[in-house]
């Protein structure tokens, strides 16, 4: 969601998700790792840090949000949306560092010695809204056993003004698009999607990812984590927002 002064998006409802071990805290330490047997575990994130509101104009706000990745999410890779600064994120938390690229204020960071990341990128989803253009980003992570994902990450449309047009349609078309370009990029690859999504989960934009065969880890009003079936979901849950107007969205999954 994207808020100016005037503004706030009206779609707070939420949903249940599929599989896994519900939780209602920051889920502590990282869940991540490569176990004796070579299982890849990982913990992934996606929080809306709220930026204009909680880093620039009330920036008291921004110190709960750095202390909740820190003390509470520790994540092994995290999508964020409204980050207008990921070195400032980086440099705060200490731990973080940049993985994919960043468009449209959002994008891929990872903690720090955890994945080589490589293969980043980005693409228009030709899903443009009052704020203007909306991305996917994306980047492949490899572990130090060899084992690989890719992660993307996404913040769609919310509001119109003139001749940008934001509506469920307009956000379907998006999922469309983001869709393809998973399929284009990651092929039948394992896939974790994070984003805020902007949308109801009965919407089409996220009915299309489960259409599409990935499956539903954790949804929070319009925040949610999906990822394809090479995975294996272990626990999920939803943390404190700490500042943002979003509560974040983590999963512990294993790569089958």
């Amino acid at each position: 969601v994207e808020q100016k002064s005037d503004c706030k998006s009206v779609f707070k409802t939420t949903c249940g998700s599929t599989g896994g071990g519900g939780g209602s805290s920051g889920g502590g330490s990282s869940g991540g790792s490569s176990g004796g047997s070579g299982e890849l575990k990982v913990k992934v994130v996606s929080y809306n840090l709220y930026w204009w509101n909680a880093f620039d104009q009330n920036s008291w706000k921004s110190d709960g949000i750095i202390s909740n990745i820190k003390e509470n999410l520790r994540p092994d890779t995290i999508g964020f949306q409204e980050c207008d600064s990921p070195s400032q994120i980086s440099r705060r938390t200490g731990f973080l560092s940049e993985a994919s690229q960043f468009k449209g204020a959002q994008g891929v960071m990872i903690r720090e010695g955890r994945f080589r990341a490589s293969n980043k990128g980005s693409r228009d989803l030709e899903a443009t809204g009052k704020w203007g253009p909306r991305y996917v980003t994306w980047v492949k992570l490899t572990d130090e056993s060899g084992k690989s994902f890719w992660h993307f990450n996404t913040h769609w449309c919310v509001h119109s003004e003139g001749k940008r047009v934001c509506n469920e349609d307009v956000r379907y078309r998006g999922a469309r698009n983001m869709v393809r370009a998973i399929r284009d990029v990651a092929g039948d690859s394992p896939v974790l999607i994070t984003g805020d999504f902007n949308a109801r989960m009965n919407e089409k934009g996220p009915q299309h990812f489960l259409d599409s065969g990935f499956k539903l880890a954790v949804n929070d009003w319009v925040d949610c984590i999906f990822y394809s079936n090479h995975w294996t979901l272990l626990r999920e849950g939803k943390g404190s927002s700490s500042g943002s107007d979003h509560k974040p969205v983590y999963a512990e999954l294993a790569l089958n």
